[in-house]
Order: C-alpha cells, then sequence, then structure tokens
C-alpha cells in the first residue's frame, strides 16, 4: 500500500474541566497509511511567532482506532482566548499541521 498523510483537525473539546478554568483542544488524525502518527502542539498571539507550549500546559491524551488516532491537550482557559493553537501530526508520508480558528 502506498503512504497516504493524514487529514488533520483540530476542535475545542467540551469538558466538566471549564469550571476549574481548562479547556481542551482535541487534534484529530484520520486517514492516513500507515497508522502511526507523533503528534505535537505549538501557539502564537496574533501577529506574534510560534511558540512551544509551556511543560506545565496540561496533559495529553491519545486514542487510537482504526484509521484515526486523537490527541486531547488540557489547556489554560484564558490561554485560548489569547493564542491560537496549532496541532502538528508527523507522519512517515510528512508532518501535516492544522490549528484553532479562535484566539
Amino acid at each position: 500500500k502506498q503512504v497516504v498523510k493524514p487529514m488533520v483537525s483540530v476542535y475545542p473539546a467540551a469538558s466538566r474541566a471549564h469550571l476549574e478554568g481548562k479547556s481542551s483542544l482535541l487534534c484529530l488524525a484520520s486517514a492516513m497509511f500507515p497508522p502511526l502518527v507523533q503528534f505535537s502542539w505549538k501557539r502564537r498571539k496574533e501577529n506574534g511567532p510560534l511558540e512551544d507550549l509551556p511543560p506545565a500546559e496540561g496533559e495529553q491524551l491519545e486514542l487510537r482506532e482504526s484509521g484515526r488516532t486523537a490527541a486531547i491537550r488540557v489547556i489554560d482557559r484564558d490561554a485560548l482566548h489569547t493564542y491560537k493553537y496549532r496541532c502538528y501530526v508527523q507522519h512517515e508520508g510528512g508532518t501535516v499541521e492544522a490549528q484553532t480558528e479562535q484566539g
């Protein structure tokens, strides 16, 4: 089979963590072959440079199922209004990125 790059989308994920001033972002990679991918995140303020997320910016959960893999990143809710977040998916076919629409 030939290598197929993933389709990548980022969504804000609703959760009860909102009550604690946290928010979640879901990065979904799908329709790729082979199915192995690695996720990373960066963020940027409007007109600012891309920066790495601080290590304290929450944990990441990964969910793998047939044909797609999702990463859920917990972030500070206030940061979600300040920054646009970008998800990078590393794959054998290359790196694909997607970013949040809010900011």
